[in-house]
C-alpha cells in the first residue's frame, strides 16, 4: 500500500487534534477536529466582513518614460566628434561629459576671445593714460567719460564671450563638450565616433531619462470608460516578474479617444525601485471600481476551495472546532471575493493551507 499520499493527512489531524475531554472515553463518537496552537503554526484564520462590492477592471498597459524626467540633447555646432563616452544603457550623471567635438565655430569663438581680450587691454591701459593726462590738466571730463565708456564695453564684451564658453563648454583648441543636462539613462543615441555633424542638424544626439518614476499608460474601452476616474486604485503585473505586483493610483485620465483604436488612456505613475519596471514593457493594470453600491461579506480568495462544481470554505466555530461550509460566491477577483450566501460579519474562516484542512476534515 502507498502510505505517502495519507500522510499530510495523518500529519494534520495530528496537528488539528480533537475536541474531547481529559483522556479517552471508550465507546463514544470519534470528537470533532479542532483549531489548535499546532494548527496555528501552519494555517492563518480571517474575519469576515461585509464590505462593499468592488469590481475589477483588467487593462492592457505598458510602460512608458516619465515626460517630465525626459531630457534630449542637440548639437550647439557643427563639427567632427572626436570621442564618445557614453552609450545606451549608461547611467549618468548630470554634468557629465557625453562627447567631445571639434568644431570651426568654435574655433571662430576663440579667436573673438582672443580679440575682446586685447580690446580690453587697450581700454585699460588708454583709461590709465587718460586718467594721468586729467590730473596733469592734458585732458578733459569729456576724455575720462570716453575712456571709461570704451573700458565698460570691452569688459562686457569678454564677459559675453566667456559666457558662451561656459554655456557651451568650450574646452580649448576649437573643442566643445557635450554635457548631461540631467542624471539618468541614455534610452536614444544618435551619434557615433568621427561622425560629421552639420551646423543646422535638428535630430538629438542624446535622449536621457531618469528611471526612479515611470509612467503606465493603460487602453480603456468606450463601453468601460465610466469605471474609471482618477485617484482609483490599481495593482499592476508584468510577465517579467509574474509574482510580483506594482501598487498605484491612476493620477490622469485623458478624455480623448484615439479614432483608430476608440480607446481612452489613463495614467499611472510609479515609483521604480531597483529600476525593475522597463519603459517598453507590457502590463496588466487591474483597476478597482465601484460596483452598484451592493455590500457583502469579502474574504480572500485563498479561502475557498473549489471541488465539484462547489465552493467551500473552513469556518472556525466559536468552540474552536473546525467545520466545511458550502459559500456562495457572487464575485471573484484575483485576491477577494463577495459571498452571497454561506458566511456572515464576524465568521472567521482558515485562508492559508485551506485544502489540506479540508482534506483532512473530509478523509473517511
Amino acid at each position: 500500500m502507498n502510505w505517502n499520499k495519507f500522510l499530510p493527512c495523518i500529519l494534520l489531524t495530528t496537528l488539528l487534534g480533537a475536541c474531547s475531554g481529559k483522556g479517552e472515553q471508550p465507546n463514544v463518537a470519534p470528537a470533532a477536529l479542532c483549531l489548535t496552537d499546532s494548527l496555528l503554526k501552519v494555517v492563518s484564520v480571517d474575519t469576515v466582513h461585509v464590505q462593499e462590492v468592488i469590481d475589477e477592471l483588467t487593462l492592457n498597459g505598458r510602460v512608458t518614460f516619465n515626460e517630465n524626467q525626459v531630457a534630449h540633447v542637440y548639437p550647439m555646432f557643427g563639427g567632427t566628434v572626436t570621442e564618445l563616452k557614453a552609450e545606451i544603457g549608461d547611467f549618468v550623471r548630470k554634468g557629465e561629459v557625453l562627447a567631445v567635438i571639434r568644431s570651426g565655430e568654435v574655433a571662430e569663438y576663440e579667436k573673438q576671445l582672443k580679440d575682446a581680450e586685447q580690446q580690453l587691454l587697450l581700454a585699460r591701459r588708454n583709461m590709465d593714460a587718460t586718467q594721468d593726462m586729467y590730473l596733469s590738466g592734458m585732458a578733459s571730463d569729456k576724455d575720462i567719460l570716453q575712456a571709461k565708456q570704451e573700458l565698460a564695453s570691452a569688459e562686457a564684451e569678454e564677459r559675453r564671450i566667456k559666457e558662451v564658453f561656459s554655456i557651451y563648454n568650450f574646452s580649448g583648441n576649437a573643442y566643445y563638450q557635450l554635457k548631461s543636462p540631467v542624471s539618468g539613462f541614455i534610452v536614444e543615441k544618435q551619434i557615433s565616433r568621427d561622425m560629421q555633424l552639420r551646423p543646422d542638424q535638428s535630430e538629438e544626439l542624446f535622449t536621457i531619462s531618469g528611471l526612479s518614476d515611470v509612467w503606465v499608460m493603460a487602453d480603456v474601452y468606450e463601453s468601460d470608460i465610466s469605471k474609471v476616474s482618477e485617484g482609483a486604485s490599481v495593482r499592476i503585473s508584468t510577465l517579467a516578474y509574474p509574482d510580483k505586483t506594482f501598487a498605484g493610483t491612476i493620477d490622469k485620465v485623458y478624455h480623448l479617444l484615439n479614432n483608430e483604436s476608440k480607446t481612452m488612456n489613463i495614467r499611472i505613475k510609479l515609483k521604480n525601485e531597483d529600476y525593475l519596471l522597463k519603459p517598453g514593457m507590457f502590463t496588466n493594470v487591474s483597476v478597482k471600481c465601484r460596483a452598484d453600491g451592493t455590500s457583502m461579506p469579502r474574504i480572500d480568495s485563498h479561502a475557498l476551495v473549489f471541488e465539484g462544481g462547489r465552493n467551500y470554505v473552513v469556518v472556525v466555530e466559536p468552540d474552536q472546532r473546525l467545520q466545511v461550509k458550502e459559500v456562495d460566491v457572487y464575485k471573484q477577483l484575483s485576491k477577494e471575493c463577495y459571498i452571497r450566501s454561506g458566511l456572515s460579519e464576524g465568521d472567521r474562516v482558515l485562508n492559508n493551507n485551506v485544502l489540506l484542512v479540508y482534506n483532512a476534515l473530509n478523509a473517511d
